[in-house]
């Protein structure tokens, strides 16, 4: 049975092959390779880690806030982003969002404000961008409060994103599964030199991963990379059912780059030589029609779905669909009728999670959480046929419970 993956990687088989070459050439000048990448983006100064998870820890290591301080969050961010504030014994504070644009909504910021706060930090979710002037406005008469822009989701090409003066730090992610995957490592863009410079020494004191490690990592994706084509994923699927195997547990697991338990030595660390070379050769091959195609399907799709469908960002004019995600309050039901038509729906896959409101003066973010708990996450990608789109739009169209 043909099945199309519920997520379409981003690199080719000669990516990987290109990736393995540096892996065995002993003559890479590792200062020379951070040096190309940070020219990439002449107006700002540049950092480079392991992972978006690895520069936001630095900064609040490097900030060293009072105990007990506050840090707001947009209300839908990956568990590991929460686990690092509250190692960091800083407390979060969520804001809700309108899911329809994927937009702060008036007013959270400033009645989430106290003065204990001391950072917010903004998830651009989805594969869109939020507008940061309600942000910026809503601090106007709080400069000494830090604006982090965690863009792991929603890179868009290197021309695409600049500094802005009040933002302190923006982060992107080019790990197994984000756009333009060098299979991990991340870029932050500040215009503070003093918190660049520290955040440097840090992360240059770092001990480098494996190039062992990352060659295994290429290695593993080579295999994931076959796997995703439908025939293959479809295989995939009938053996794990065969054998009574979670197939989305064991995806889950293969593509998760950081346990939990062992998440600090993990994100602790700097890439290799090697891989660095790898985000270097993504970043400066990336032509302005990457995300074209993946735009035009999401398009596609969204044009073409019941008008009162509940697409994530419905009316956000920034979405390149990284993720297609719904809101269906019959689910299951939804994501079993995708699955027999060779479509691999699903509902829990994501890491994305709300983020629950845990302080007595803290406002619930009440759409971020009725949304996410009846969340759909759709194949949708250039590489599909356009009758099997067809299909699945007719699908969800008959199926799917938009019901407010």
């Amino acid at each position: 049975m043909i099945v199309y993956p519920r997520k379409r990687l981003d690199f080719k088989y000669i990516d990987l092959l290109i990736a393995l070459g540096y892996c065995l050439n002993p003559l890479l000048d590792r200062n020379q390779i951070g040096y190309s990448i940070k020219k990439l983006w002449p107006n700002g100064n540049v950092l480079i880690g392991l992972s978006v998870r690895t520069i936001f820890d630095a900064l609040l290591s490097e900030l060293n806030f009072q105990k007990g301080s506050e840090v707001i969050m947009t209300g839908i961010n990956i568990p590991d982003m929460v686990n690092i504030v509250q190692t960091h014994d800083l407390k979060v504070v969520p804001i809700d969002l309108d899911m329809s644009t994927l937009q702060i909504k008036p007013g959270v910021i400033e009645q989430s404000l106290s003065d204990r706060t001391v950072m917010v930090v903004v998830g651009h979710l989805f594969g869109s961008k939020m507008e940061m002037d309600i942000v910026y406005e809503a601090l106007a008469n709080r400069p000494e409060i830090i604006i982090v822009e965690d863009s792991a989701q929603a890179f868009q090409g290197v021309s695409q994103h600049l500094p802005h003066p009040r933002t302190a730090i923006s982060m992107f992610s080019f790990g197994s599964i984000k756009s333009v995957s060098a299979l991990g490592c991340s870029v932050a863009l500040t215009l503070d030199h003093n918190l660049y410079k520290k955040l440097e020494s840090r992360l240059k004191d770092y001990n480098k991963s494996s190039r062992i490690k990352f060659m295994s990592k290429i290695i593993k994706y080579f295999f994931l990379k076959t796997l995703s084509f439908p025939f293959f994923y479809g295989m995939y699927i009938f053996f794990c059912r065969l054998f009574r195997i979670d197939y989305d547990a064991l995806i889950i697991s293969a593509v998760r780059n950081f346990k939990l338990s062992d998440l600090f030595r993990l994100i602790r660390q700097s890439p290799c030589t090697s891989q660095l070379q790898f985000l270097k050769y993504r970043l400066s091959t990336m032509n302005k029609n990457h995300l074209l195609g993946r735009i035009n399907a999401g398009n596609f799709v969204r044009e073409r779905l019941n008008r009162d469908s509940n697409i994530h960002g419905l009316f956000n004019e920034t979405h390149t669909y990284w993720l297609f995600p719904i809101k269906s309050k019959n689910k299951q039901e939804l994501v079993s009728k995708l699955r027999s038509n060779g479509f691999d729906a699903t509902f829990n896959s994501s890491q994305l999670n709300p983020i629950e409101a845990t302080g007595e003066n803290q406002l619930t973010p009440n759409e971020c959480i009725t949304y996410m708990v009846n969340t759909v996450y759709l194949p949708v990608y250039e590489s599909m046929p356009e009758k099997k789109i067809d299909t699945l739009i007719s699908i969800v169209n008959q199926t799917a419970d938009f019901q407010k």
